[in-house]
């Protein structure tokens, strides 16, 4: 009797990726799909938008891309080369580093470091499985005291570009200071694209959106055609900072309505900066210039408003004299 044959399983598993073109494809076809789904209109191009993700492999081919991504372009290697020309690695005393979005193992084999690796969807039982806005700010509750211990390093790379939202971006970067020490070290890095084709930022906007929430940018670690390095200290929020950032945000928006052309994904993207910056220090939500403001604006409304009432009570007193003097 012949051996049976060997059953395929119902569901294929998403093919390995193997090669940097094809990560690219992968990570690029992820991040237009997510995007059209958020702004899906309607059941039927949820649907669409569902099925195209599918057949790239869904979440688990762009994770597969990434650490590919990262394997030949290693954000790990930065991290320790940094912390070790400020003599901060011993071995005696492991420093506590937070990796958000974390696709591969590289921090945590590190013997230097006590890492917690965190993704919203990980990829190896060794990363935990988090929503990094479900931290509680102070750093890692330690069980036995009760208190927090805020973390000496956090890494985050290639995770703002991903987050689909700008106000959401504003609070990771107030949540990415809220888990450090002052005087720790965070590392971010996105895609050049998101500055130098961005509708409203730019790389100097992004350093005082960075200095505004008390990440102070300290160096911009290697030259990458493709991604931008950022090495900041922690340190207290800066309003004055926020303010710049705000106001280059409004010219720059201003100034892409009166024609700007999209050159990449990165065009889109955009940090909405205002409200709570971190240990008690706030902004406003938003900046407009000084020659045409809201409260300008909305004196001229009230002016007008009130010239138009004076009006009508002037017109119903001279009505009123006049019927009295016809009486």
């Amino acid at each position: 009797m012949g051996k049976s044959a060997k059953k395929s399983p119902i569901v294929p598993p998403t093919p390995k990726i193997t090669s940097r073109k094809h990560a690219r494809k992968v990570t690029s076809a992820y991040h237009k799909i997510t995007a059209q789904m958020k702004v899906a209109g309607s059941a039927s191009e949820l649907a669409a938008c569902a099925s195209e993700l599918a057949e790239i492999g869904g979440v688990m081919a762009y994770q597969q891309a990434s650490a590919l991504n990262t394997a030949l372009n290693k954000t790990s290697a930065w991290v320790v080369q940094v912390l070790r020309q400020r003599k901060l690695l011993k071995r005696d005393a492991r420093l506590r580093v937070l990796e958000v979005g974390a696709i591969n193992t590289q921090l945590l084999d590190e013997p230097e470091l006590a890492t917690r690796a965190i993704d919203l969807h990980a990829i190896n039982s060794r990363i935990e499985q988090c929503d990094f806005f479900s931290l509680p700010y102070g750093g890692e509750l330690d069980a036995a005291t009760g208190t927090s211990i805020p973390y000496d390093a956090v890494v985050c790379s290639m995770v703002l570009n991903c987050v689909p939202e700008p106000r959401r971006r504003f609070e990771m970067l107030v949540g990415l200071r809220a888990q450090l020490r002052t005087g720790g070290v965070c590392f971010i890095t996105v895609p050049r694209s998101c500055l130098q084709h961005s509708f409203t930022l730019t790389h100097e906007s992004f350093c005082d959106c960075l200095l505004a929430v008390g990440l102070v940018p300290v160096a911009f670690g290697k030259a990458s055609a493709k991604i931008a390095f950022y090495e900041c200290d922690a340190a207290s929020p800066d309003a004055e900072a926020a303010l710049r950032f705000q106001q280059a945000r409004h010219a720059r928006r201003r100034a892409t309505r009166e024609g700007g052309r999209v050159k990449s994904r990165g065009a889109h993207f955009d940090i909405d900066l205002g409200g709570y910056l971190g240990l008690g220090v706030r902004v406003g939500r938003s900046h407009e210039s000084t020659d045409q403001t809201r409260l300008a604006k909305e004196q001229g409304l009230l002016t007008a408003h009130l010239l138009a009432e004076f009006k009508r009570e002037d017109g119903a007193a001279v009505a009123a004299a006049a019927a009295a003097g016809r009486a």
